[in-house]
């Protein structure tokens, strides 16, 4: 019993599966369907220009938080790394106003693209001392 020949089409779909079924170790031979872009690098700047030390937490995205300590006129500066491509990440800055304040204030900070290989801050914010209705309180705006 002979079998009938099969049409082109058949045969190559045939070896489109065979090869799509290969293990997923060999497939790392294969060239990305894609260029993969370099990460981006983010630099956020925080800098103590009040007269007492600063004590703050900061986390970019889901990271957890860490705890910072600024003394006056001392800087930090934070950096991170994401995907070319998706919004630029913003860092999460949580700190207490003054001492009668139970609620820490929790800003959101943009950051500033830059490249690894520079001195570039990044975005730059700044503590300061204010007045205002209740006594002085810190506060954390751009430079």
């Amino acid at each position: 019993m002979t079998t009938p020949n099969r049409p082109r089409w058949v045969t190559g779909t045939l070896l489109v599966v065979a090869l799509s079924a290969v293990p997923a170790a060999a497939q790392s031979f294969r060239r990305p369907p894609f260029p993969v872009a370099d990460p981006v690098f983010a630099r956020v700047t925080i800098t103590n220009q009040s007269d007492v030390a600063v004590v703050f937490r900061a986390h970019w995205g889901n990271e957890s938080p860490r705890e910072r300590a600024l003394d006056p006129g001392r800087a930090v500066t934070l950096e991170t790394t994401f995907s070319a491509g998706t919004p630029r990440p913003e860092l999460t800055v949580l700190f207490r106003n003054g001492p009668w304040l139970r609620r820490p204030e929790v800003l959101s900070l943009p950051s500033g693209h830059v490249d690894p290989r520079t001195d570039n801050p990044g975005r730059v914010y700044d503590f300061f001392r204010r007045p205002s209705n209740v006594g002085e309180i810190l506060t954390l705006q751009p430079r």
